[in-house]
């Protein structure tokens, strides 16, 4: 399900989140704060970050490709950002080595796309300048046809799912930022789309039946607790449960069955291993089911039946690395297992079902696409390319690695270092992801890559809030909880400072959205343990983030961190702004103008107060970023000034 920032989670700033803050008045706090302007660089800072530049633009050009979906003439549709933002392109398996052809669409970057049963037309959702305000967008693989399929209300869309036997035919969910009641909306190809159900809060389409009578649909009234439903929209809309018969449950995914007569539902359960039901979607008959007792503690990141109706692919977030498993369709029993050496991504299958096409993130390089046979799951590369500027496999260490934490629980750690840094004693990154719900896979990424080259050693922890590690763990952070997260954190600066090559008095603390929260809860909470922090789209006042931030992820956020008018004491206690006054390291802090997950003012409210108080403080205003980095030379700009920035005050050169 998704919380603040499951594209940072995923995309990790290398092709970003969204935004857009200023579609609402600001309130509370944020109405007592001006606007803080960007840092005015001197002539000398700004020749270090034009230095610095390549160096960093040499590491994003090595760009990444994901999403496939194989069409049935040798050929495969993927989204990369090897032009410098993520576009959809068109390649020829049995060339994977020749330039993909990029297909037409707007200047902005597109996040998702479906390709439409005639295998000839793609619809695509693209935001302006990462806004949030997804547009869905119809071209042909032949690069004719681009149309704006959605002109009319702004809103917040998903990506489309096609009816596999009605042509032209999909839904998709959508929300105005102002509320977070999801719109189910049902639309053909050159046609106006038709709202068929409203429901009472967020959640997500998660398919459309082949006949496209009906709408799968996972209700969110937080992180943990879902409600299955299917809404009948033939004649007269009507809504059904499915699952659970009573009550909520925590559903982390769920699929129609080929041919739309069951269902596959993904349950996390407290205490015990997660599980995967077959049901009858009429009677709610369980037909099958399976428990995961390999990986008790994960979580089903998806499940994609095979159109042939004889399989299913389970993708199984195990916190810091995804399994993929293939399933009979009809038992759920294991099939099989696709060694994919990383972290793999939602497959798609082709036509027939005889194989499936997914992206795989791993340690050694950047993302790239595969195909797998559906029977004796052997995995084969659908791309070449050249990439000149990732560095050789063996010049980074990539490792896993579990501490103990003040209460006897163990720690996951992922710890990236020079290979070749011999005796040294390293600075040190400690980069907390974004969520909180949300994991640190271990892979490869170009921004990582970045410090390693300038010599840093690079710690990336699922502390307690991290998903995959079991319900108890993703749910031990929350509200007056996130005490235990920051001891997590001395645990980590505990451990790192007695390591041998660790520079304990250079540990820098960082992140993006949750991970920016945490640097300046860091920062205002252990102000003597860190050296340094670099803020990216942190909230600083849960109080104003939650009147000001996209009202959909407000329902997430209030579980995690409490309800205003109800839970007060508590959001002003872990609201960074409130010990802003303790902080002496200094901070770098970026943001995105059309944020609408972390608005402006967050940044703003902490960026005016550090500068009152005198504590040396950069401030990176990106005027066509939302939530996250999307564009290269943006990433490029901002990890050239942040390093030129610590090595100001860390004395790294």
């Amino acid at each position: 399900m998704l919380h603040r920032c499951a594209w940072a989670v995923c995309m990790s700033l290398q092709l970003g989140c969204a935004a857009h803050p200023d579609r609402r008045e600001p309130s509370g706090a944020a109405q007592t704060v001006r606007e803080a302007s960007p840092t005015v660089l001197t002539e000398a800072q700004r020749a270090k970050d034009a230095a610095l530049e390549p160096r960093a633009r040499a590491l994003l050009d090595a760009f990444v490709n994901s999403q496939p979906v194989l069409l049935p003439d040798h050929r495969v549709v993927f989204v990369s950002n090897r032009d410098g933002l993520p576009a959809l392109y068109l390649g020829d398996t049995g060339l994977p080595g020749a330039a993909p052809r990029r297909l037409p669409g707007p200047d902005d970057r597109v996040a998702g796309f479906t390709v439409l049963p005639d295998h000839h037309t793609v619809l695509f959702i693209s935001d302006a300048q990462s806004d949030g305000l997804f547009r869905i967008f119809k071209v042909d693989v032949d690069g004719t046809g681009l149309e704006n399929l959605t002109p009319g209300e702004p809103l917040a869309r998903r990506r489309p799912w096609a009816a596999r036997n009605v042509p032209g035919l999909f839904a998709y969910g959508a929300h105005p930022f102002e509320s977070p009641a999801e719109r189910i909306l049902l639309q053909r190809v050159g046609q106006p789309p038709r709202e068929v159900w409203r429901a009472p809060t967020t959640g997500e389409v998660e398919g459309l039946s082949p006949d496209g009578t009906r709408v799968l649909f996972v209700q969110s009234e937080s992180d943990t607790r879902q409600l299955l439903l299917e809404v009948e929209v033939a004649q007269q809309t009507t809504i059904r449960r499915i699952w659970p018969a009573v009550g909520t449950a925590t559903v982390s995914a769920a699929a129609y069955s080929a041919d739309g007569e069951a269902v596959f539902v993904s349950l996390d359960r407290l205490g015990k291993p997660g599980q995967v039901l077959l049901l009858d979607r009429s009677s709610r008959q369980v037909l099958a089911q399976y428990e995961e007792k390999d990986v008790p503690t994960a979580s089903v990141a998806f499940l994609v039946p095979s159109p042939a109706g004889d399989r299913v692919v389970i993708g199984l977030d195990a916190g810091n690395r995804v399994r993929v498993r293939v399933h009979d369709a009809r038992t759920l029993a294991v099939l099989g297992e696709v060694q994919t050496g990383g972290v793999a991504g939602r497959p798609s299958f082709d036509a027939e079902g005889r194989q499936f096409a997914l992206g795989v993130a791993g340690p050694d390089g950047p993302a790239d696409i595969f195909s797998v046979d559906s029977r004796t799951l052997r995995i084969t590369p659908l791309r070449a390319d050249a990439r000149p500027g990732v560095p050789r496999t063996a010049a980074i260490t990539a490792e896993i690695v579990e501490i103990e934490a003040f209460d006897g629980a163990r720690l996951p750690l992922n710890v990236y270092r020079p290979a070749e840094a011999g005796t040294r004693r390293l600075p040190t990154l400690v980069s907390v992801h974004g969520g909180p719900s949300g994991s640190a896979y271990l892979r490869w990424s170009a921004t990582t890559a970045f410090w390693i080259s300038m010599g840093f050693a690079v710690i990336e922890p699922n502390i307690r809030g991290s998903t995959g590690f079991g319900l108890a763990w993703q749910e031990a952070d929350n509200k007056e909880k996130r005490a235990d997260a920051m001891r997590d954190m001395e645990s980590i600066r505990a451990w790192a400072s007695h390591q041998p090559w660790c520079d304990a008095g250079r540990m820098v603390v960082s992140g993006i959205s949750y991970g920016g929260y945490m640097t300046l809860l860091a920062l205002t909470r252990q102000p003597r343990l860190w050296a340094a922090g670099i803020d990216g789209s942190g909230m600083s006042d849960l109080r104003s983030m939650e009147r000001n931030e996209n009202q959909e992820v407000r329902v997430y956020d209030e579980d995690e961190f409490g309800t205003i008018g109800r839970d007060d004491a508590v959001l002003l206690e872990w609201s960074p702004l409130k010990d802003v006054d303790q902080v002496i390291a200094p901070l770098f802090v970026y943001q995105g103008v059309h944020d609408p997950i972390t608005p402006r003012s967050e940044a703003d409210q902490v960026v005016s107060a550090l500068r009152q108080k005198g504590v040396p403080v950069e401030y990176m205003l990106l005027e066509d970023e939302g939530h996250g980095i999307t564009r290269r030379d943006n990433l490029a700009r901002y990890l050239a000034r942040s390093y030129r920035f610590l090595a100001e005050h860390l004395r790294l050169e």
